[in-house]
């Protein structure tokens, strides 16, 4: 699906915020990657950093001054996500195995490498109040475990994996 480049500039475009407005809960979100094939990682996301967009600048010159210009291509931030890892790996390895499966089977037309993943942002009332859509996601690392024996207390395990994309849309 092509990105629609298309922005409404015109006055109309304006928006106004409701009167009875709740703010955004950061606690207020589930990920979506592809159920039948990551069931356990998706189910277990307890961080995730929706990214940077910027747009780099242009520099024009003119003998007073350098001025900058919006520049003409979109950069998008990694993608990054933390989960708590179940105690069989089960989803640390669905991620690790993505991960070098991009390596291992370069070429592969069989394996689909990758995958369409959706933010689901919950609003109040936990109802889906928006969905941030990240097209052709792939993994690009893998955190590591830490394991401490010295520790007195019971701090489960979470591994971070950082994803890139093609660029994402809110819906």
């Amino acid at each position: 699906m092509p990105y629609d480049k298309y922005v409404d500039f015109s006055d109309q475009a304006v928006t106004t915020l409701e009167k009875d407005i709740n703010y955004l809960s950061p606690i207020g979100f589930r990920l979506l990657i592809d159920s039948l094939r990551y069931p356990n990682t998706q189910f277990s996301v307890q961080k995730a950093q929706l990214p940077d967009i910027s747009v780099p600048t242009s520099e024009f010159s003119t003998p007073q001054a350098k001025l900058n210009t919006p520049g003409d291509k979109v950069e998008y931030g990694d993608f990054t996500c933390s989960f708590i890892v179940d105690e069989y790996f089960v989803n640390y390895q669905e991620m690790h195995d993505w991960l070098i499966g991009l390596v291992v089977e370069p070429d592969s037309k069989d394996i689909e490498k990758y995958r369409d993943m959706t933010l689901l942002v919950l609003d109040s009332h936990n109802n889906v109040s928006r969905e941030i859509q990240f097209y052709s996601a792939f993994p690009v690392s893998l955190s590591n475990l830490e394991f401490d024996a010295a520790k007195t207390s019971v701090e489960y395990l979470t591994a971070t994996v950082t994803f890139k994309y093609s660029y994402f849309r809110l819906k």
